[in-house]
């Protein structure tokens, strides 16, 4: 009976947390921004490289900031609602790879019956200790 009049009061407190929940389109306007900052870093250090005369580098760099400009832009259009969430995208074409070249394992069991693999005996083989090794070996068997 006390449970229940403890739980009563306890559902009808109200709650001392508040939720700190944007709206999606605020969400992706952040990430957005997060993105083009990012981009600007590394145009900024694509440049310093190519001044430096690391050509290769500052390729890099400038193809990275193209693609991150790219994400902002996608997730700006997010905002707006004029696309789909890009996330989702990027995870379905990922998703269509992994599809196409899924190469599923396969273990090696070896029973009484079959011989064992050529592959699995290499894997388990030992080579012989070396001098070493076998001074060692010598060693604790006459401790042992």
């Amino acid at each position: 009976m006390a449970d229940s009049k403890a739980s009563a009061t306890v559902a009808s407190k109200p709650s001392v947390y508040t939720s700190q929940v944007k709206s999606a389109a605020e969400d992706c306007l952040g990430v957005a921004l997060i993105h083009h900052r990012e981009a600007k870093q590394l145009f900024e250090s694509a440049q310093a490289a190519e001044a430096e005369g690391r050509r290769e580098e500052a390729r890099l760099l400038k193809d990275l900031a193209v693609a991150r400009e790219a994400t902002a832009v996608e997730f700006e259009k997010t905002a707006r609602g004029e696309t789909s969430d890009p996330i989702v995208g990027e995870i379905l074409d990922w998703q269509d790879d992994i599809g196409s070249t899924y190469v599923p394992y396969k273990p090696t069991f070896v029973t009484n019956d079959e011989p064992v693999p050529q592959q699995l005996l290499e894997e388990l083989y030992q080579p012989p200790p070396g001098p070493v090794g076998r001074f060692v070996a010598w060693i604790g068997h006459w401790f042992a």
